[in-house]
């Protein structure tokens, strides 16, 4: 079967790229494509799961076009449409007992004089708030010198991941 590719359009062939490095991968693809914009993912197997991932986290802020179902490679357009909201950040403040609270506005991320850490939590899905990620966020220390998280490695830790990804 022969894919058409939209012009200018991104690929990303997550073959030969480790398993636990996929998904946060592309989660940072989506959140990063403007209203009307779209890459194809190559993968070798169904990214059905994958699909039901992203439906639970943007709801209809994407697209998916399936252009080819296997059975070597399956080829999928994701896209995001106009209209779509774009993915946001939240700041949050981790005290020096791993409580996570709001960090003032204007706050920059790294440490403060008074040894808490301004951790900013990139690529939040459209309409996460800061309760939500004030919640992903209690009992998280991250590596010294990691001052931005993206939203994925911290649903990675709450499913089960020790620490979210950020290990490897």
């Amino acid at each position: 079967m022969q894919t058409i590719h939209q012009p200018g359009e991104t690929v990303i062939d997550v073959q030969s790229i480790p398993p636990y490095e996929r998904h946060p991968l592309i989660f940072q693809a989506v959140q990063r494509l403007n209203a009307g914009q779209s890459f194809t993912l190559v993968n070798d197997h169904d990214p059905r799961p994958l699909y039901m991932q992203l439906q639970m986290h943007f709801g209809d802020g994407f697209d998916w076009e399936y252009l080819e179902r296997g059975p070597e490679e399956w080829r999928v357009r994701i896209s995001k449409p106009a209209g779509a909201a774009d993915a946001t950040s939240h700041s949050v403040r981790v005290e020096r007992d791993g409580r996570a609270i709001a960090a003032l506005p204007g706050s920059e991320p790294g440490p403060t004089p008074d040894g808490a850490l301004i951790v900013e939590v990139t690529d939040c899905p459209p309409g996460t708030n800061q309760a939500e990620v004030l919640d992903l966020m209690q009992g998280v220390v991250p590596p010294p010198g990691m001052y931005r998280l993206a939203f994925e490695r911290l649903l990675a830790r709450r499913g089960g991941s020790c620490c979210g990804g950020m290990c490897g």
